[in-house]
């Protein structure tokens, strides 16, 4: 039997394979170690070795993951990395290919930021309902922060800019470092009984997350809920966030933002009040002008005393001239009435009586006539009106004009809703000249 020959590798073929194991095998693993060699080509790749006591590791991050990460690597730090393992085999050099990475220790923080946040969410310290608003023009405002960085000189620059009658407070804290939290707990437990104070502000600039780890720190979140009075935090840049903003009442992503939120322009609130003004005036003219309209139209709905007495006067007057006249009638209708009975009673003969009933008979004759042609025209007119209504009234009128009937088959019933008439059934439509049997298709309402 012949012995197994042994399997012969070519330099290539054995990294090859080398590589495709490490690649299957480590498919993404987190590295801690001292960054050194760190270099940054024109590329824009960072390639460094990480290291520790006993032995290094190659790695390299490309411009591509490192553009959108917030650590950079930096010479002689420990570093926290995660990436994939690949074998180089130019050189027969294993490496890792870096895709996240962050100062060693972060992780701690950050899970101890996660803890308390949770925490002080549960007891309701970010609950928008306790959130105070913020006054719209503080007399005097309290400024924590460092008296010595730039966030003061900013902050009175852009306050002298928009309202110098403001008055800032400063109260110097240490913004930085394991005493910082204690100082700031401080400054709120002194504001707090500081006569005047209607706005606290907060304030530092950017840093890391253990720069600003003061601000995360759970005395100092509970003082901010204690305060009196509303508090702005303004820390950091805007993609920065710390307990402490998630407490105060209103954060300000910048110490300018903060400027800008509590403190009012002056010019801009000239102009608003000159616009309120302008509105203010012109609404009071077209009240005043609504108003003498009104007066105007009641002093014309009130009567004129002196035109009515001169209208009384006239009237009684007419009056006056009527009844005399009346009277004066009346009196000699009495006195022809008492003549003629005189005269009758003088003349009783009965041919004088007959021609008196002639005379009267001829002239009523051609009254009466005149009287009945009258009343008959007056009939013919309303008999030809009454003829006129009926012919607009009669159905089959409204049918000329291009309507028509629709009854359901076979009751004969009028359909007046198309709502009542299912697709199907039949009906039959009335019109002006004809009758048409027709089924339903579709109910459009």
């Amino acid at each position: 039997m012949e012995p197994e020959l042994p399997t012969i590798y070519t330099v290539s073929s054995l990294t090859r394979e080398i590589r495709e194991h490490l690649e299957t095998r480590f498919t993404l693993v987190w590295v801690s170690g001292e960054v050194s060699n760190l270099r940054l080509p024109v590329s824009g790749h960072y390639y460094f070795t990480l290291k520790d006591e006993m032995a290094q590791l190659r790695a390299v991050l490309f411009r591509g993951n490192h553009q959108h990460l917030r650590y950079k690597p930096e010479e002689g730090r420990q570093f926290l990395c995660r990436g994939r393992l690949t074998v180089y085999e130019a050189r027969g050099e294993y490496q890792l290919i870096v895709d996240y990475l962050e100062p060693l220790g972060l992780g701690a923080l950050a899970q101890a930021f996660e803890a308390l946040k949770a925490k002080l969410k549960a007891e309701g310290l970010f609950d928008p309902a306790r959130k105070r608003a913020l006054p719209f023009l503080p007399r005097r405002l309290a400024l924590v922060t460092s008296p010595t960085g730039a966030v003061v000189r900013d902050f009175l620059r852009l306050q002298r800019q928009r309202f110098p009658g403001v008055e800032v407070l400063i109260y110097p804290v240490k913004v930085q470092g394991p005493e910082a939290a204690g100082e700031i707990v401080q400054a709120f437990t002194d504001l707090a009984v500081y006569p005047g104070v209607e706005v606290i502000i907060l304030a530092r600039g950017g840093g890391s997350l253990e720069d600003l780890w003061p601000f995360n720190e759970e005395v100092v979140a509970r003082a901010i809920a204690a305060s009196p009075v509303p508090v702005v935090c303004a820390v950091g840049h805007e993609v920065d966030f710390t307990i402490a903003d998630f407490v105060a009442d209103v954060r300000a992503p910048t110490p300018s933002a903060a400027v800008e939120l509590v403190v009012p322009d002056r010019f801009e609130l000239e102009r608003r009040l000159i616009r309120l003004g302008a509105s203010l005036f012109r609404g009071w003219r077209r009240h005043l002008e609504g108003e003498r309209r009104h007066l105007a139209a009641v002093a014309r709905s009130l009567p004129d005393m002196g035109r009515r007495l001169v209208d009384l006067k006239l009237r009684v007057d007419e009056r006056g001239g009527s009844l005399a006249r009346r009277l004066k009638r009346h009196l000699a209708v009495r006195r022809q009435s008492v003549d003629g009975a005189h005269s009758r009673l003088l003349l009783l003969s009965p041919w004088r009586t007959l021609g008196f009933l002639r005379r009267r008979l001829e002239e009523m004759a051609p009254r009466l006539g005149l009287a009945w042609t009258r009343s008959l025209e007056a009939r013919r007119r309303h008999l030809a009106f009454g003829e006129t209504h009926l012919r607009q009234l009669d159905p089959m009128a409204i049918l000329q004009r291009g309507y028509a009937v629709a009854t359901r088959l076979p009751e004969g019933t009028i359909i007046r809703d198309a709502a009542t008439a299912a697709p199907g059934s039949q009906v039959r439509v009335r019109l002006a000249k004809g009758k048409l049997d027709c089924e339903v298709l579709k109910v459009i309402e």
